[in-house]
């Protein structure tokens, strides 16, 4: 069974917004005090460019339009960073 490359783009990106998630609790956990929301979402952000590059690099600049790697990567991307850093938060895992 073969993946088409928006299913591929998207593993990749779930995985990063794992990775991501897990860390941004130690990034919010810091101690910058009000400023922890931004520092976690500019950490989320950097995350989500840094995953993005990758996969474009892996498949290729010209593979996918940035509707296509918004509707597969950036959401993936957003919503497994946002679960894992929840339960991170919470002492789940």
């Amino acid at each position: 069974m073969m993946i088409d490359l928006e299913g591929k783009v998207g593993i990749i990106h779930a995985i990063g917004g794992a990775i991501a998630g897990y860390l941004t609790n130690y990034v919010y956990t810091v101690g910058l005090g009000s400023l922890s929301g931004i520092a976690a979402f500019v950490f989320m952000i950097v995350a989500l460019l840094i995953t993005g590059h990758i996969t474009a690099m892996i498949f290729g600049r010209e593979s996918m339009n940035q509707k296509q790697w918004f509707g597969s990567g950036v959401v993936p991307f957003f919503f497994v960073w946002v679960v894992f850093w929840v339960l991170k938060f919470n002492g789940v895992i």
